[in-house]
């Protein structure tokens, strides 16, 4: 009678999961698209490049300043929110909020010390908007530590929707208000604009864990081990933080070695193939709290919820890249005609992503099962590799080079994961095998 509760309770929250999933994926698409796409019309294509890169500072930035707190959340927090434990839940948010903090501080005087010391000047206003955008790095660590309760607590409504939908969608607003209201609209205004809306949305997501009785700061429980649990984190977060570094190695390697407009446009590529992580992320982050949940029962239990998203990844990431192939040429010329450039390197990234995607689930397998070690291995030869060949081929194939680079590199990332989560399984096999004879 339990099992079959349990079983009911597990099928409706998929269905509802299925279903938000769904509306982020496919509106939070959209109305990102049109954020990029009002502030491609507002900004030259060198100002939007330097948007992008320093809008992939600030996400690397953002996961290494929480250690992993995000990704350690829903394996730590499974038990206290079973057990309505919000003091213990209140103790492990502060606990990563306060190393967030730190660490942020030092990110930005590092960012403005090396930022002296490329242009020669304590302005501000001469600074890249890497410096600039610093300013959000905290902002974005407790947002992502906030969301993870939520996903743990499985209310992805409100753990996804404000990010996916709310933040690039006020962000579109903004961009269009300061294009109405202003002769020029500068890069600046665009990121204070972005770190209101962050504050925003944070403040939102404290109140809605605070209204449920998830989260109490009242009679806090601190994290009892904090060194054992940066063990764990640690490695999640290097993973993760490898996996982001990939995606936007491109952008700095094209600063570096391609034409200044030439970023702008393959920006507009990765924006265009950018649909396919976010399914990615949002089908894991349906099924990682019944991940975390069915691990306490051994690893052979949880197999068939790993199994379950792997049919589920398959089959949406497979559907979107014949859907982005088709259309990704159209998608482009929305961007302005000279965006058009940056096709060939758009099937690039959409395969690359696709090969990376329908293996993301099983890296966080690895990871919840004490295997990061690997995971992080892989990524560091995965963003070697992608390094090698962007210094090969951008000088002599531009961004179509940097695609490809990144589209070997993924593949090389997926085919090393398999190996290594098969070996691990047939290990696995033959020890029980071992067992029972």
């Amino acid at each position: 009678m339990f099992w079959s509760r349990s079983t009911m309770q597990q099928d409706n929250y998929l269905k509802h999961g299925a279903l938000t999933l769904c509306v982020s994926v496919i509106v939070g698409f959209i109305v990102d698209y049109a954020f990029n796409l009002s502030l491609s019309r507002n900004l030259s294509a060198h100002e939007y490049g330097d948007y992008k890169v320093a809008y992939a500072y600030a996400t690397i930035c953002g996961v290494m300043v929480l250690l992993g707190g995000d990704r350690v959340a829903p394996k730590f927090l499974a038990k206290p929110l079973a057990d309505n434990a919000t003091s213990q839940v209140g103790g492990f948010v502060l606990f990563f909020c306060k190393i967030a903090v730190s660490l942020s501080l030092i990110v930005f005087v590092f960012t403005y010390l090396t930022g002296y010391w490329h242009i020669g000047s304590w302005s501000l206003e001469e600074h890249h908007a890497l410096l600039w955008i610093s300013a959000a790095i905290p902002l974005i660590a407790i947002g992502a530590i906030l969301s993870r309760v939520l996903q743990s607590a499985k209310m992805l409504v409100y753990a996804n929707l404000p990010w996916r939908i709310g933040l690039p969608l006020g962000k579109t607003i903004a961009v269009i208000a300061l294009a109405a209201l202003l002769e020029q609209v500068h890069l600046w205004q665009v990121i204070a604009a972005g770190i209101g809306l962050l504050l925003i949305i944070t403040s939102l997501q404290l109140a809605i864990l605070r209204k449920k009785n998830l989260l109490s700061f009242t009679s806090l429980t601190p994290v009892n081990d904090g060194t054992k649990l940066l063990m764990t984190s640690v490695p999640m977060m290097l993973a993760m933080l490898v996996t982001i570094a990939i995606s936007q190695l491109d952008l700095y390697m094209l600063e570096l070695l391609a034409l200044e407009h030439e970023v702008g446009h393959y920006a507009g590529a990765v924006t265009t193939a950018h649909m396919l992580p976010v399914a990615q992320v949002s089908i894991i982050a349906l099924f990682v709290p019944l991940l975390g949940q069915a691990l306490d029962k051994g690893e052979e239990h949880a197999e068939h919820v790993l199994w379950q998203a792997q049919r589920v990844m398959v089959v949406v990431v497979v559907l979107l890249s014949i859907a982005l192939m088709a259309s990704g040429s159209h998608l482009l010329k929305l961007f302005g005609e000279d965006f058009f450039t940056a096709k060939e390197a758009l099937r690039y990234l959409i395969l690359g992503s696709c090969f990376w995607a329908v293996t993301a689930f099983i890296s966080t397998w690895l990871q919840y099962t004490g295997k990061g070690k690997y995971v992080v291995v892989i990524g560091l030869l995965t963003l070697f590799t992608d390094a090698i060949l962007n210094w090969l081929l951008i000088p002599s194939h531009g961004i179509t080079g940097a695609a490809i680079s990144t589209c070997a590199a993924l593949f090389l990332a997926s085919l090393l994961t398999w190996i290594t989560f098969l070996t691990f399984k047939k290990q696995r096999q033959s020890r029980r095998n071992m067992q029972s004879a």
